[in-house]
């Protein structure tokens, strides 16, 4: 059973690995990394939306998400504007730029997943998903 459950273990990270690399190489060409295209997608979904928020979405702790915020600010694709409700919190968006450029990641994002999943049904992924998810339950 252990080398069962070794090998699930293994193939899950080379997995990840590959998936993070097919991501990678896809976004390569619009200057953008999947950490930074995770951070945008929140963005163009939530925005306006703190950076305390946009963290927990992606489930990165807060030096992370401000390292990655503060290269996509110099990169003009996010903006900061300073809450007007409560001046102690700063709210994200994206800038105009972002906004093009998530369109357009958005159609390399898209037809990378399509080629990750090509022979597979979406009830096939829908299993996966919940297995996945309950995986990652028992991991907290």
């Amino acid at each position: 059973m252990r080398d069962f459950h070794d090998s699930i273990t293994f193939r899950m990270n080379v997995v990840a690995r590959k998936a993070s690399l097919g991501l990678q190489h896809g976004l390569k060409r619009y200057d953008v990394t999947p950490e930074q295209w995770s951070v945008l997608n929140v963005l163009n979904h939530k925005a306006p939306i703190s950076q305390k928020h946009v963290a927990e979405l992606v489930e990165k702790d807060a030096p992370t998400v401000n390292r990655i915020m503060d290269v996509l600010v110099r990169k003009d694709l996010i903006v900061k504007i300073v809450d007007e409700k409560d001046r102690r919190v700063t709210l994200l968006s994206l800038s105009m730029e972002g906004k093009q450029k998530v369109q357009m990641i958005r159609n390399v994002v898209e037809m990378t997943c399509v080629q990750f999943y090509k022979g597979i049904s979406d009830a096939e992924l829908g299993v996966f998903l919940d297995i996945l998810m309950r995986i990652e339950n028992n991991l907290e």
